[in-house]
């Protein structure tokens, strides 16, 4: 006796005079769909008569936002946010939790509203990777969703902090090339707008250095993008095409500079690519110096002076500290009591890209 040939939605689309999709879609019990009048009945009924089987497909399992934590970034153009998203991700996940990577290229509106999504989404958390602008509403929203800034210390902020120091930082490197002769400095930098508290108090903690040596402070010269410059760098490499066309022009003019310090290591690599193109040498004629200990700075041809901050352990405490405060409940109206600061030590690593000042000096 031949076997019964299996019903298929086909055949039910066919019976029925409509398309298979719609079919599937009944059978499956869409409710998201509307179906003309008497589709429904129509296509159930003749399912029943043709002795159809709607086997139910199992779904994935959907991460639930109560489950991911929001990790807020400017942009992922330099290796020290590619690293800190992707150890925070994987610290995450080793903790049974998901992740959300976001870009706010440092525009406050876009801030606030993704600060808003998560704290109506029932987020698990949020990690702040840079220095935020939406001040007023974290310190609202601490109140119903945990936070964890990854940063410079602002006195403003009142959520758990792992503290990058660039001050200290800053001082470190003035303190290295002041020890190899240097009394002319020149900080190459992308925009010093008040709000990127990293790129300012690296400044900072280059003066500082000067000022305890007991020379005056103006030895150290920042010469800074505007916001209208920065805005022309939107593709590619934008951090290093930055400081190549910085010193590119730089160098065109006066000046008594001997050694170099990008904030950080991509704007140091455009710096020592332009001093190479036009003929000089490193650290022969200039030095040049870096932060963030990016890995192309540790390559042989490029050996650059940097400061690391201790990144991926960052990363991970970062989702520490949000477990905590999770565990922790959200922050009482009336609260006074003391926010977490977390410091990791920066360490100055010191290559091939500094050495003692040229004792005659290149033309300027």
């Amino acid at each position: 006796m031949p076997k019964k040939k299996k019903v298929t939605t086909r055949d039910i689309a066919s019976a029925c005079g409509l398309s298979q999709t719609t079919v599937s879609m009944v059978l499956s019990g869409r409710e998201d769909i509307h179906f003309k009048e008497g589709t429904v009945e129509k296509v159930l009924e003749t399912a029943r008569k043709m002795g159809y089987r709607y086997k139910k497909r199992e779904r994935k399992p959907v991460s639930p936002t109560t489950k991911t934590i929001l990790i807020m970034c400017p942009s992922l153009s330099t290796e020290y946010y590619t690293t800190l998203v992707r150890t925070i991700t994987k610290s995450a996940k080793n903790k049974g939790l998901y992740t959300m990577t976001t870009y706010t290229m440092r525009d406050l509106s876009t801030e606030e509203s993704l600060l808003s999504m998560a704290a109506d989404s029932g987020f698990f958390g949020v990690i702040y990777t840079y220095a935020p602008q939406a001040i007023a509403k974290i310190n609202t929203l601490r109140k119903q969703i945990p936070f964890v800034l990854i940063n410079d210390y602002n006195d403003q902020l009142r959520v758990p902090l792992i503290e990058l120091d660039s001050r200290r930082s800053g001082r470190m490197i003035g303190d290295h090339l002041l020890s190899l002769g240097h009394r002319n400095i020149a900080y190459m930098t992308t925009p010093l707008d008040p709000v990127e508290l990293p790129r300012v108090r690296r400044l900072d903690g280059l003066k500082e250095a000067f000022r305890a040596a007991g020379l005056d402070d103006s030895l150290v010269e920042a010469v800074a993008l505007t916001q209208e410059q920065w805005d022309y760098y939107l593709m590619g490499n934008r951090y290093y095409d930055a400081g190549y066309q910085l010193t590119m022009q730089y160098m065109k003019r006066p000046h008594k500079a001997t050694a170099f310090v990008g904030t950080n290591d991509q704007i140091s690599f455009g710096v020592m690519d332009a001093l190479q193109k036009m003929g000089y040498s490193i650290p022969g004629d200039y030095s040049v110096c870096g932060f963030d200990n990016a890995l192309a700075s540790s390559f042989e041809g490029i050996s650059l002076t940097t400061i690391d901050h201790s990144v991926e352990e960052k990363g991970a405490a970062a989702v520490r500290l949000l477990m905590d405060g999770h565990d922790a409940g959200s922050v009482k109206e009336d609260s006074r009591s003391a926010m977490l600061r977390l410091e990791y030590e920066p360490v100055l690593l010191v290559r091939k890209s500094t050495g003692p000042v040229a004792p005659t000096q290149p033309p300027s």
